[in-house]
């Protein structure tokens, strides 16, 4: 079933187009073709500067979420190639303000689709070197989208987060979930809506709300943007963000 958005770079011909969400995005979208590949940069913005430490997390808002918090930008440029059809991987650079905090590698692959090409799932695996403090973290995530119509379409991703810490061969265990909910309002513009749970297994459950909009400028640029707030034991960080999208 096709989408009402324009022809782009990556035609998703593997399986249906279905967008990406901001925050939480894919290693290019599930089904994308060999030899594509795109730059991107994320920025989150805080809109209430607090800082707060929960579970014993310095900056339990940011991309880096056991990094000092400096109460700044958070920002991440990364490159994303198509290594072959649907097996893709990533490197980024997760930033605050002007200082480097982590190293992060992440891979994609696609299972293939069902339903007529309506269903399309995956799975991906990030690594990330903290820098300050040090730690590693490794994430492994289980991918789902469908669409539902030409207008409308939905993503899933639930998966589990594991991060050293100080104790010998200690380690937090996090539990992750996002659903993004996507509506094709016309051929470049598409309305979403991004929640992001993230539960500490004996701690805290932080939620993110963050209503998107992202807009197709040509075939090979693209734009998202959205506003909403983060929410966790007893606070609320308000936030804006955007992602510029350059694709090949």
């Amino acid at each position: 079933m096709e989408s009402r958005t324009i022809d782009r770079v990556s035609g998703e011909e593997n399986g249906p187009r279905i967008p990406e969400p901001m925050v939480f995005d894919l290693v290019r979208p599930l089904g994308a073709k060999r030899g594509e590949w795109e730059v991107n940069t994320l920025a989150l913005i805080p809109l209430d500067r607090k800082s707060e430490t929960i579970d014993e997390v310095q900056d339990p808002l940011g991309l880096v979420r056991r990094s000092s918090d400096k109460q700044g930008v958070e920002w991440a440029p990364e490159i994303e190639l198509v290594l072959a059809d649907g097996i893709a991987v990533e490197f980024e650079l997760p930033m605050e303000n002007s200082t480097l905090e982590a190293y992060k590698l992440a891979g994609q692959l696609t299972f293939g689709t069902a339903f007529k090409n309506r269903f399309i799932h995956g799975a991906q695996t990030i690594v990330q070197y903290n820098i300050d403090p040090k730690r590693w973290t490794t994430t492994l995530l289980y991918l789902a989208g469908f669409r539902l119509d030409p207008t409308w379409s939905i993503l899933g991703m639930v998966g589990a987060r594991g991060i050293t810490n100080e104790a010998p061969g200690g380690l937090d265990v996090e539990v992750l979930s996002n659903v993004s909910l996507f509506a094709d309002l016309t051929e470049r513009l598409v309305g979403g809506i991004e929640i992001n749970l993230n539960q500490v297994v004996g701690g805290d459950l932080s939620l993110l709300l963050m209503p998107q909009g992202q807009y197709e400028i040509s075939k090979s640029w693209m734009i998202q943007a959205g506003g909403g707030a983060q929410f966790t034991s007893g606070f609320i960080l308000p936030q804006i963000g955007f992602r510029l999208i350059r694709e090949f």
